[in-house]
């Protein structure tokens, strides 16, 4: 089975326990764009054309692109690969992130599977960690995912 996973390499701050790639400057997040565009055809062959039944959008944060952003990137995906129509796409992002107008949006670029970055429920974690959301947060953007049809 055929799949794709999309680095993006920018968060709002720094979590204490990460070890990923990432920048806190979102200066060169449009130069990156640029780059992933440019990426993505030239790719295309290495899968031979084969359908692609998983696209994991990890981090990072992707909910720091914005829906015209995320746009250009479903455009040239589906543009480039045979996406069923079935396939899992997921998307990475964090619950101070999360509410009804984006999860619309993403929806509506047929994500269908979150993961949402809640590594505890206890606010002195979340300090030491150094998270941007707090636990309130974490179940309300529970809920909302769930509101907005999202069911994995």
């Amino acid at each position: 089975m055929a799949g794709i996973y999309i680095h993006i390499p920018f968060c709002k701050q720094a979590c204490h326990y990460c070890n990923f790639h990432f920048s806190t400057s979102l200066k060169l997040k449009n130069d990156f764009l640029e780059c992933l565009l440019k990426e993505i055809p030239l790719q295309a062959n290495y899968l031979s054309g084969a359908p692609i039944h998983t696209v994991y959008f990890g981090g990072g944060t992707p909910s720091l692109l914005s829906k015209p952003e995320l746009d250009k990137v479903f455009e040239m995906l589906h543009k480039n690969y045979r996406i069923p129509a079935d396939a899992e796409i997921t998307f990475e992002t964090n619950p101070d992130d999360v509410n009804s107008g984006v999860l619309s949006e993403w929806r509506s670029l047929g994500i269908n599977r979150l993961s949402l970055g809640v590594q505890s429920f206890y606010e002195e974690d979340l300090q030491w960690m150094n998270r941007a959301h707090t636990s309130g947060q974490a179940l309300r953007s529970i809920a909302q995912v769930q509101d907005a049809g999202f069911d994995n």
